[in-house]
Protein backbone atom coordinates (compact mmCIF):
# COMPACT_ATOMS: atom_id res chain seq x y z
CA UNK A 1 0.00 0.00 0.00
CA UNK A 2 2.96 2.27 0.64
CA UNK A 3 4.57 1.87 -2.88
CA UNK A 4 1.35 2.14 -4.48
CA UNK A 5 0.54 5.25 -2.56
CA UNK A 6 4.50 6.63 -3.17
CA UNK A 7 3.85 6.00 -6.91
CA UNK A 8 0.91 8.16 -7.00
CA UNK A 9 2.59 11.20 -4.94
CA UNK A 10 5.02 10.59 -7.79
CA UNK A 11 3.16 11.15 -10.70
CA UNK A 12 1.23 14.17 -8.81
CA UNK A 13 4.57 15.76 -8.68
CA UNK A 14 5.87 15.03 -11.68
CA UNK A 15 2.50 16.47 -13.11
CA UNK A 16 3.61 19.54 -11.30
CA UNK A 17 6.68 20.26 -12.25
CA UNK A 18 6.63 19.52 -15.79
CA UNK A 19 3.93 21.68 -15.83
CA UNK A 20 5.74 24.36 -13.98
CA UNK A 21 8.95 23.85 -16.10
CA UNK A 22 6.55 24.26 -19.10
CA UNK A 23 5.48 27.67 -17.65
CA UNK A 24 8.95 29.03 -17.03
CA UNK A 25 10.11 28.28 -20.43
CA UNK A 26 6.48 29.11 -21.80
CA UNK A 27 6.80 25.11 -23.78
CA UNK A 28 3.30 24.23 -24.58
CA UNK A 29 3.79 21.61 -27.29
CA UNK A 30 6.93 19.39 -26.09
CA UNK A 31 6.11 18.26 -22.97
CA UNK A 32 6.19 14.36 -21.51
CA UNK A 33 4.10 12.35 -20.82
CA UNK A 34 5.00 11.54 -16.85
CA UNK A 35 2.45 9.68 -15.80
CA UNK A 36 2.42 7.20 -18.88
CA UNK A 37 6.13 6.42 -18.20
CA UNK A 38 4.71 5.39 -14.91
CA UNK A 39 1.66 3.52 -16.66
CA UNK A 40 4.75 1.52 -18.28
CA UNK A 41 6.85 0.90 -15.60
CA UNK A 42 3.93 -0.86 -13.36
CA UNK A 43 2.55 -2.59 -16.55
CA UNK A 44 6.19 -4.15 -16.73
CA UNK A 45 7.62 -4.94 -13.19
CA UNK A 46 7.08 -8.13 -12.13
CA UNK A 47 6.53 -7.64 -8.71
CA UNK A 48 3.31 -6.12 -8.74
CA UNK A 49 0.02 -7.43 -8.87
CA UNK A 50 -2.60 -6.17 -11.68
CA UNK A 51 -5.59 -4.86 -9.55
CA UNK A 52 -3.02 -2.59 -7.46
CA UNK A 53 -0.95 -1.11 -11.03
CA UNK A 54 -4.66 -0.80 -12.71
CA UNK A 55 -5.50 0.82 -9.56
CA UNK A 56 -2.85 4.24 -9.39
CA UNK A 57 -3.05 3.72 -13.29
CA UNK A 58 -6.57 4.95 -12.96
CA UNK A 59 -5.37 6.83 -9.98
CA UNK A 60 -2.74 9.04 -12.09
CA UNK A 61 -5.33 9.30 -15.26
CA UNK A 62 -8.01 10.98 -12.55
CA UNK A 63 -5.04 13.28 -11.77
CA UNK A 64 -4.42 14.32 -14.88
CA UNK A 65 -7.45 14.63 -16.01
CA UNK A 66 -7.82 16.78 -13.20
CA UNK A 67 -4.60 18.95 -13.79
CA UNK A 68 -5.53 18.89 -17.93
CA UNK A 69 -9.31 20.04 -17.43
CA UNK A 70 -10.60 17.17 -19.62
CA UNK A 71 -13.70 15.52 -18.51
CA UNK A 72 -13.38 12.66 -15.92
CA UNK A 73 -12.76 9.64 -16.78
CA UNK A 74 -10.88 10.32 -19.75
CA UNK A 75 -7.75 9.63 -19.38
CA UNK A 76 -8.13 7.34 -16.61
CA UNK A 77 -10.20 4.86 -19.08
CA UNK A 78 -7.16 5.29 -22.04
CA UNK A 79 -4.99 4.79 -19.24
CA UNK A 80 -6.30 1.59 -17.86
CA UNK A 81 -7.01 0.44 -21.32
CA UNK A 82 -3.03 1.21 -22.35
CA UNK A 83 -1.52 -0.16 -18.55
CA UNK A 84 -3.99 -3.84 -19.35
CA UNK A 85 -2.33 -4.20 -22.86
CA UNK A 86 1.38 -3.26 -21.86
CA UNK A 87 0.68 -5.96 -18.65
CA UNK A 88 -0.23 -8.56 -21.10
CA UNK A 89 2.68 -8.21 -23.70
CA UNK A 90 5.42 -7.64 -20.62
CA UNK A 91 4.18 -11.56 -20.00
CA UNK A 92 5.75 -12.11 -23.78
CA UNK A 93 8.25 -9.22 -23.99
CA UNK A 94 11.10 -8.46 -21.35
CA UNK A 95 11.90 -4.91 -21.43
CA UNK A 96 15.60 -4.58 -20.59
CA UNK A 97 17.69 -1.51 -21.38
CA UNK A 98 17.30 2.25 -21.19
CA UNK A 99 16.21 2.28 -25.47
CA UNK A 100 13.33 -0.15 -25.10
CA UNK A 101 12.03 1.31 -22.24
CA UNK A 102 12.21 5.14 -24.00
CA UNK A 103 10.37 3.47 -26.63
CA UNK A 104 7.46 1.44 -25.20
CA UNK A 105 7.29 4.85 -23.42
CA UNK A 106 6.76 6.64 -26.94
CA UNK A 107 4.55 3.84 -28.35
CA UNK A 108 2.42 4.08 -25.01
CA UNK A 109 2.45 7.66 -25.30
CA UNK A 110 0.71 7.40 -28.82
CA UNK A 111 -1.32 4.84 -27.41
CA UNK A 112 -2.75 7.19 -25.07
CA UNK A 113 -3.14 10.50 -27.17
CA UNK A 114 -4.98 8.39 -29.75
CA UNK A 115 -7.64 6.84 -27.34
CA UNK A 116 -7.85 10.11 -25.89
CA UNK A 117 -8.67 12.06 -29.23
CA UNK A 118 -10.86 9.03 -30.11
CA UNK A 119 -12.71 9.53 -27.12
CA UNK A 120 -13.05 13.50 -27.22
CA UNK A 121 -13.98 13.24 -30.96
CA UNK A 122 -16.68 10.90 -30.54
CA UNK A 123 -18.11 12.83 -27.21
CA UNK A 124 -17.50 16.43 -29.18
CA UNK A 125 -20.83 17.08 -29.70
CA UNK A 126 -22.04 16.08 -25.72
CA UNK A 127 -19.64 17.86 -24.33
CA UNK A 128 -19.35 21.34 -26.92
CA UNK A 129 -15.85 20.43 -27.77
CA UNK A 130 -14.59 21.99 -31.11
CA UNK A 131 -13.76 19.35 -33.41
CA UNK A 132 -11.24 21.18 -35.54
CA UNK A 133 -9.30 21.95 -32.37
CA UNK A 134 -9.48 18.50 -31.59
CA UNK A 135 -7.56 17.69 -35.27
CA UNK A 136 -5.02 20.14 -34.75
CA UNK A 137 -3.96 18.77 -31.71
CA UNK A 138 -3.87 15.43 -33.49
CA UNK A 139 -1.08 16.69 -35.92
CA UNK A 140 0.97 17.34 -32.98
CA UNK A 141 1.13 14.41 -30.67
CA UNK A 142 4.23 12.87 -32.27
CA UNK A 143 6.21 15.19 -30.40
CA UNK A 144 4.65 14.47 -26.81
CA UNK A 145 5.93 11.05 -27.56
CA UNK A 146 8.98 12.11 -28.85
CA UNK A 147 9.43 14.28 -25.49
CA UNK A 148 8.08 10.89 -23.39
CA UNK A 149 11.17 8.73 -24.64
CA UNK A 150 13.23 11.41 -23.78
CA UNK A 151 12.25 12.08 -20.44
CA UNK A 152 11.56 7.94 -19.97
CA UNK A 153 15.07 7.11 -18.56
CA UNK A 154 15.21 9.54 -15.84
CA UNK A 155 11.91 8.69 -14.57
CA UNK A 156 13.08 5.24 -14.51
CA UNK A 157 16.22 6.26 -12.27
CA UNK A 158 13.81 7.95 -9.64
CA UNK A 159 11.84 4.83 -9.29
CA UNK A 160 14.56 2.66 -8.82
CA UNK A 161 15.35 5.26 -5.96
CA UNK A 162 11.87 5.03 -4.78
CA UNK A 163 11.57 1.54 -5.22
CA UNK A 164 14.81 1.32 -2.74
CA UNK A 165 13.60 3.87 -0.39
CA UNK A 166 9.71 1.88 0.18
CA UNK A 167 11.24 -1.24 0.56
CA UNK A 168 13.17 0.04 3.10
CA UNK A 169 10.52 2.43 5.23
CA UNK A 170 8.33 -0.81 4.75
CA UNK A 171 11.22 -2.62 6.60
CA UNK A 172 11.78 -4.65 3.84
CA UNK A 173 15.16 -5.59 1.86
CA UNK A 174 16.25 -4.12 -1.30
CA UNK A 175 15.99 -7.07 -3.62
CA UNK A 176 19.11 -7.68 -5.66
CA UNK A 177 19.21 -6.72 -9.27
CA UNK A 178 18.24 -9.37 -11.47
CA UNK A 179 20.93 -11.53 -12.50
CA UNK A 180 21.01 -14.53 -14.29
CA UNK A 181 21.82 -17.73 -11.84
CA UNK A 182 25.96 -18.90 -12.68
CA UNK A 183 26.65 -22.42 -12.45
CA UNK A 184 28.93 -23.71 -9.62
CA UNK A 185 32.42 -24.32 -10.55
CA UNK A 186 32.04 -28.23 -11.13
CA UNK A 187 33.95 -30.04 -8.37
CA UNK A 188 36.71 -32.80 -8.81
CA UNK A 189 36.24 -35.80 -7.74
CA UNK A 190 38.85 -36.88 -5.10
CA UNK A 191 41.73 -38.76 -6.10
CA UNK A 192 41.71 -42.38 -4.63
CA UNK A 193 44.41 -41.89 -2.26
CA UNK A 194 43.08 -38.56 -0.92
CA UNK A 195 39.60 -40.10 -0.01
CA UNK A 196 38.72 -40.87 3.30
Amino acid sequence: MLRALALVALGWFLMAAVAGLGHAFSLTLALPATSVVLVTYLAYEREGSLPRGLAVTIALGYLEDLHQGLPTGTLSLAYALVYLFLAWTSLRLALTGLVFRALTAALACLAVDLLTWALLFLLADALDINREGLAAGLRTIHWHAIATALAAPAIWGILGVLEVLTRRLGGQAPTPQRVHPQRPPPQRPLAPWKRP
